[in-house]
């Protein structure tokens, strides 16, 4: 019985990874050439950076940046917490 559970469990894994490469392969990433005209025209005074990249990445992606480490935070604070026995609390 645990035999099939891990082929079960690695076959809907395999089929998982076959239509997320399928739909990776189908759909084309689309170049907007706006957005790269906006950054250029705009970057400098919107941002007062001199260095095209780092306004970017500091100030029109900051949020992005910011949630995603928070997201990394929670998700390493979790495992340690699930990590810990009960023993250790007490």
């Amino acid at each position: 019985m645990k035999k099939w559970k891990g082929f079960i469990v690695a076959g809907v894994i395999i089929i998982l990874l076959g239509q997320v490469m399928f739909h990776i392969y189908k759909d084309p990433l689309d170049y907007n050439p706006e957005s790269k005209d906006y950054y250029i025209e705009y970057g400098l005074e919107e941002t007062s950076s001199k260095n095209l990249v780092t306004a970017i990445y500091l100030d029109y992606r900051l949020f992005d940046s910011f949630f995603e480490a928070s997201l990394l935070l929670i998700a390493v604070a979790g495992i340690a917490f699930m990590g810990v026995k009960d023993e250790d609390l007490l």
